[in-house]
């Protein structure tokens, strides 16, 4: 027989309350009583209120990063003396053990199924799910590619779905750079060059590079502040320099930089073109507020420089399963930028980058308005990928990569035929729905759609 074990005095005080129901709705049965009835409805309604409750901050607990904050307190011991006392983990805390486990098995090609939903329990607040059709619909052969250029742009680049991108969010080896330019070249997406820039590892990976650069770099400057016309031309021409990103501020340091204004941001971006023979370019905002998109958007208007594309990139956090708050301002900005692209009449397209995993991410995001995706390859290396863990293994760390995208792509295939839908820029955030309690289930489109009178959400944890 099977032995229980009691864990703690809250399930001793749970499993006292359900034998008193039972005991109520008994008697109340045996006796027709009304009111004991009543009372055994009214005891099941707070017994599973607080049961709510006390499971979602037993599960907040456990997640939350003690083992962090007592290495950051102990900091003045020396790294071989804090490994005998504090066991350092196979992996950070960005991914669940879902994640981990899906990531781990595309990554070696293992079979897994369609994502239907973003891997939460079905029960708790912030799970979400996308709308699937009973019938499975066979659409034929997919085109998950987008075309980067307006018509100020002279050499339009086809860009994946899902790309590398976000090397800054964790330490990235030289040979992880490597790796996830080998896979870029293999699997034919684009990798972003991100803080790093050029990297010689990069470079001779072979895979189309996204030329990530900052406005206030004093490398790319004459002594006298002046741009270096001669090193952004040679560099912007570049074959394997596909596009060209314009950060406006330093990442680390984001809101303490002077930001440069409009007029210098567009001349640059007009000179960008011009020197690397009319390549796609595009603006990089890094957890930005509805009001910052819709701002440049009217600015790129009024100019008459369009952009090839903006990249919205998801706020970078400590530990990203305990500070979901940021998601719902990512979520809002991919919104607002779309919705008023779409009424100002303009083709410039839009790239979410952050944690992207599943082909559920993928299509919730081009549903709230991303043509494009690049994922967090700083997340990649580190939860499972990365090249320490691969000394005995056959498959190199690139082969792997390559995997985890090809796989990944091929099931946002699958689900969009689940969803029936033919093509990327027809997912409807009216498919997409989030549970925000135990009571009330709704569309992305009635959290996102409703302007003027955005509907608060409680910012949401993951739950393992």
């Amino acid at each position: 027989m099977k032995n229980f074990r009691f864990r703690s005095g809250i399930g001793l005080v749970f499993i006292a309350l359900f034998i008193l129901n039972i005991g109520l709705v008994v008697t109340a049965v045996i006796t027709t009583n009304y009111l004991l009835i009543a009372m055994a409805i009214v005891l099941s309604c707070a017994q599973f209120y607080l049961h709510d409750r006390f499971g979602r901050s037993y599960r907040t607990l456990k997640n939350y990063p003690f083992r962090q904050h007592l290495k950051d307190w102990f900091y003045f011991l020396p790294e071989r003396v804090s490994r005998r006392f504090m066991k350092t983990p196979r992996t950070n805390t960005e991914l669940t053990e879902k994640e981990c486990l899906l990531l781990a098995r595309r990554s070696k090609s293992a079979e897994t199924i369609v994502v239907e939903d973003n891997l939460l329990p079905e029960n708790d607040p912030g799970f979400e799910y996308v709308r699937t059709n009973p019938a499975f619909f066979s659409l034929g052969p997919l085109d998950l590619t987008v075309n980067i250029g307006t018509a100020q742009c002279l050499q339009t680049y086809s860009l994946s779905v899902l790309n590398f991108g976000a090397l800054d969010r964790g330490r990235v080896a030289n040979e992880s750079v490597h790796a996830l330019s080998q896979a870029a070249y293999m699997c034919g997406c684009a990798v972003n060059s991100g803080e790093k820039g050029l990297t010689p590892e990069m470079v001779r990976g072979g895979g189309d590079i996204v030329w990530h650069i900052s406005y206030n770099d004093l490398a790319l400057r004459n002594p006298d502040r002046s741009f270096n016309v001669t090193l952004l031309q040679t560099i912007a021409a570049k074959p394997y320099v596909k596009m060209i990103e314009l950060r406006l501020y330093s990442t680390q340091v984001a809101g303490q930089e002077k930001t440069p204004n409009e007029w210098a941001v567009f001349t640059l971006i007009s000179k960008l073109r011009l020197w690397s023979g009319g390549k796609p370019v595009g603006i990089h905002l890094l957890n930005p507020d509805k009001e910052l998109v819709g701002h440049l958007i009217r600015s790129m208007d009024q100019a008459g420089v369009y952009l090839d594309f903006i990249s919205i990139e998801e706020s970078w956090a400590a530990n990203r399963l305990m500070h979901k708050d940021a998601e719902q301002r990512f979520f809002e900005a991919l919104f607002t930028a779309k919705t008023m692209l779409r009424s100002y009449g303009l083709t410039t397209k839009l790239i979410a980058t952050g944690v992207i995993l599943t082909e559920y991410d993928i299509l919730r995001l081009c549903a709230l308005g991303a043509d494009a995706c690049f994922s967090a390859a700083g997340t990649l290396m580190e939860n499972g990928l990365h090249p320490q863990q691969l000394i005995r293994r056959l498959i190199s760390p690139g082969i792997r990569l390559a995997n985890f995208q090809r796989n990944t792509i091929e099931a946002t295939r699958v689900l969009m035929q689940h969803c029936g839908y033919e093509h990327l820029s027809e997912a409807d955030p009216a498919d997409f729905f989030r549970r925000l309690s135990a009571f009330e289930i709704v569309s992305l489109q009635d959290i996102f759609g409703q302007t003027g009178q955005e509907r608060y959400v409680t910012p949401l944890v993951y739950l393992n």
